[in-house]
C-alpha cells in the first residue's frame, strides 16, 4: 500500500512537470518588446517567424477593387507576432485600440491606416494563412510605422484586436537578408562599367529624406576615387535613385542633392576634377526591383555610376 501511495505521487508530480513544460510559453523578448501590452493583458504566445512576405491591410477598397477587397501591402522583412489574452477585462476592442493607437503616436510612428469591422471600413473578408481571417464583425485595427533611428531599418506594427478577449500584435522589421554580397571595390567598379557603362552603388548611405552622407559612406567613396586616379581619363555621371515612396518631385529633388553631395565629396575630400563628374537625379523612374516591397524599395535606394 505505502509504495503503491509513492507511486501515485511520483506519476502525479511527472505529470506535472511535463504538463509545466508543453505549456511553458516564452516572454516576448527583442521586437516582441517593442509595443507596451494594453494594460492587464495576459501574454499568450510569441512568434518569431523569421525574414519572409507578409501581407498586411493599408487601406480602404479600391473603387476597381476585385470584390471589394481594402488595399494591401505585402512586406518583407523579420516577423514577430505576439498574441494577448485579455478576458474578464471588460473592455471593447475600440478602446484596446484606440489605446495602442495613442501609444504608438506617442512613440514617433506614423499612422497609415486603421479601420473598424462594424464601419465596414476595412474591406470584404479575406483569409491569410499568417494574418488569419480579416476583418471579424467587431474588429479594430491599426497599423503603423517608423525608422529605428539605431539601425536605420523600416519598423511596421500592425495590431488587430478582433475580438474584446484577445489581440494580435505583428511586427515587421525591413531589412535586407544576409546574402553574402562582396564589397564594391575599385576593380569591380570597372569591370562593371567596362561591362554595361554603369554600375550601381549600394554602400553610399544618406540620412533618411536627407542629402546628408552617413559615415559608413566613406569607404566605398574611397574607393570611387581611386578607380578616377587609376584611369585618369574616366569621367563619370554620378545619379541618385529613390523609391517610390513620397512625391515624384520631392524625390527628384532629392536623388539630384544626393547626386550632387557625392559628387562634392569626391571633390573636396579626394582631389578629384570637378569636370571629370556630373551630378543628376532620376527620382524613382528608373527601378531595378518592384516597389511593393521593402526589399525591392531597398535596391532602387542607390547612386548609379554611369560611363560620360
Amino acid at each position: 500500500m505505502h509504495f503503491q501511495r509513492l507511486l501515485l505521487n511520483a506519476l502525479i508530480a511527472l505529470l506535472a512537470s511535463s504538463t509545466a513544460i508543453a505549456w511553458a510559453t516564452k516572454a516576448p523578448t527583442g521586437d516582441g518588446l517593442l509595443v507596451r501590452a494594453y494594460e492587464g493583458s495576459k501574454f499568450e504566445n510569441m512568434k518569431e517567424l523569421g525574414f519572409i512576405q507578409l501581407e498586411l491591410p493599408t487601406g480602404v477598397p479600391e473603387t476597381n477593387a476585385v470584390g471589394g477587397m481594402g488595399k494591401t501591402q505585402v512586406l518583407e522583412g523579420y516577423v514577430t507576432k505576439v498574441d494577448y489574452n485579455t478576458s474578464g477585462q471588460k473592455r471593447s476592442t475600440l478602446e484596446i485600440a484606440r489605446n495602442y493607437e495613442q501609444a504608438l503616436v506617442d512613440a514617433g510612428f506614423q499612422l497609415l491606416f486603421k479601420c473598424s469591422g462594424k464601419a465596414k471600413t476595412c474591406g470584404k473578408l479575406k483569409f491569410d494563412p499568417l494574418f488569419g481571417e480579416f476583418p471579424y464583425s467587431d474588429e479594430y485595427y491599426v497599423i503603423a510605422r517608423t525608422i529605428d533611428k539605431a539601425t536605420s531599418e523600416v519598423l511596421t506594427i500592425a495590431i488587430r484586436v478582433p475580438e474584446s478577449h484577445h489581440h494580435h500584435i505583428f511586427v515587421v522589421r525591413g531589412k535586407a537578408m544576409d546574402t553574402g554580397m562582396a564589397k564594391v571595390d575599385a576593380a569591380a567598379m570597372s569591370k562593371g562599367l567596362a561591362q554595361t557603362g554603369h554600375m550601381a552603388l549600394y554602400g553610399i548611405q544618406f540620412d533618411f529624406g536627407k542629402s546628408t552622407l552617413k559615415t559608413e559612406s566613406a569607404p566605398v567613396l574611397a574607393e570611387v576615387a581611386a578607380l578616377l586616379k587609376q584611369a585618369g581619363q574616366l569621367k563619370l555621371h554620378v545619379v541618385g535613385h529613390t523609391d517610390n515612396v513620397g512625391a515624384f518631385d520631392a524625390n527628384m529633388t532629392l536623388s539630384r542633392a544626393r547626386a550632387t553631395t557625392v559628387v562634392e565629396a569626391l571633390v573636396k575630400q579626394h582631389g578629384i576634377a570637378a569636370n571629370r563628374l556630373m551630378p543628376h537625379g532620376a527620382s524613382s523612374i528608373a527601378p531595378v526591383a518592384t516597389n511593393r516591397t521593402d526589399a525591392g524599395r531597398a535596391e532602387n535606394r542607390r547612386v548609379e555610376l554611369v560611363e560620360m
